[in-house]
């Protein structure tokens, strides 16, 4: 399903099935919302599901690999080949992501979505665009065509799982270098200074985090990503395995297309 069709097919959640969840919490001998946010998050999947009968039996923890080239501006204390071996832990189930899962009784699956190598692996789902990211202090990221491509393979990837009867998934990330992108779009759409949403991710150096909000800096004057645009902010400065995430979630836009 492309980018078009699924959010001509995204709707509301159901407020009349939330209610009828907020009613039966509140039927239970317990304090009057004494679950805090989960009594809120259930009411919710409700909603989203238009079922009070909330099954999240099913898990699934779906991990989206690729490398970023902004790497190439020292933002980063290791290389990106560490993208590569962790997606390839992945499959192997040898990370804390992995152990965290089976505690949660949730299947972990890793895909390589733009790593910069090949790599090996089981359980690896190959949907592979690029071999990595462009340099975004030189130029866009991506071009839009990738954009795209990459958050269909978030949405297809949410609905095969929803098909083979996952009720929950929860999605991340695996890239060297993708705190500088993630950093890099919060800045363009919160209209906050690199300073103030990048910080040292997995242990940078002072001099090393001056670096990366000097890059963040000047992608986003090199770029001039449109903040009212996601899709533009994305592909300017953001990354495969951002947007593949990205793809994973419903959100709930007005249809204005004629479907």
């Amino acid at each position: 399903m492309t980018l078009e069709e699924t959010i001509c097919q995204i709707h509301p959640a159901d407020r009349a099935t939330e209610e009828r969840a907020w009613q039966r919490w509140d039927c239970i001998a317990k304090p009057l919302r004494g679950l805090g946010l989960l009594e809120e998050a259930i009411a919710r999947i409700a909603g989203m599901t238009r079922t009070v009968e909330v099954d999240l039996s099913r898990r699934a923890v779906v991990v989206f690999c690729a490398d970023n080239g902004v790497v190439e501006e020292r933002v980063t204390q290791t290389g990106q080949e560490v993208t590569a071996v962790v997606t390839e832990n992945l499959s192997k189930g040898d990370t804390s992501v992995c152990k965290m899962a089976r505690v949660a009784h949730a299947e972990v699956f890793p895909v390589d979505i733009g790593v910069a190598r090949e790599v090996s692996g089981e359980r690896i789902i190959r949907r592979k665009i690029a071999y990595g990211t462009k340099n975004m202090t030189k130029g866009p990221a991506m071009t839009k065509e990738e954009a795209v491509r990459a958050l269909e393979v978030g949405i297809e990837l949410a609905q095969s799982l929803k098909q083979q009867g996952y009720r929950i998934l929860a999605t991340g990330e695996m890239g060297i270098g993708n705190t500088t992108t993630s950093s890099a779009v919060a800045s363009v759409l919160l209209g906050l200074p690199p300073e103030k949403v990048a910080g040292r991710g997995a242990g940078l150096s002072s001099a090393g985090l001056e670096r990366k909000r000097e890059a963040i800096r000047r992608a986003i004057a090199r770029n001039s990503p449109d903040p009212i645009d996601a899709l533009d902010v994305l592909q300017k400065v953001g990354g495969l395995d951002l947007a593949g995430m990205a793809g994973t979630f419903w959100g709930q836009p007005r249809c204005e297309c004629p479907c």
